[in-house]
């Protein structure tokens, strides 16, 4: 049986390519936590998009649409007396729509940690055609 080799830099950057793996993981997912939840639904003519962010000042939190996404952008609250990790750092969140809205008709509202925010969809020009037999 033939024993193999194995350079110690090899091993050095298989780790680190791990380490750099799970941490994008993390992130994207949000598995620590450290962004708002949201949730996207939708309603009749377009969509709602959701953001929890209890305890956050909402003068202070910043919303820009567009046709393809929403972005809201803020901070977290200090709370002595509480331990949590997000607590007074910055946070960015991008929402895709589904399909492009138009931004002109985007309202947002506030109740109770929640930010709701409401957009319709882009209004395009339909036509209904005929189909035209060709076998003649």
């Amino acid at each position: 049986m033939a024993l193999l080799r194995w350079d110690a830099t090899e091993i050095d950057r298989l780790r680190d390519d791990m380490t750099r793996m799970w941490s994008r993981m993390r992130e994207d997912w949000n598995l620590d936590n450290t962004r708002p939840r949201t949730h996207m639904h939708q309603i009749e003519n377009g969509y709602l998009a959701e953001f929890e962010l209890p305890g956050v000042n909402p003068e202070l939190v910043e919303i820009d649409v567009d046709e393809e996404a929403v972005m809201v952008r803020g901070e977290f609250p200090v709370c002595p007396g509480e331990v949590d990790r997000r607590a007074g750092r910055d946070f960015q969140v991008v929402m895709s729509w589904p399909t492009e809205i138009n931004p002109d008709t985007a309202a947002a509202d506030w109740r109770h940690g929640l930010l709701s925010i409401t957009a319709h969809k882009m209004a395009g020009h339909r036509r209904r055609i005929s189909l035209q037999n060709q076998e003649q």
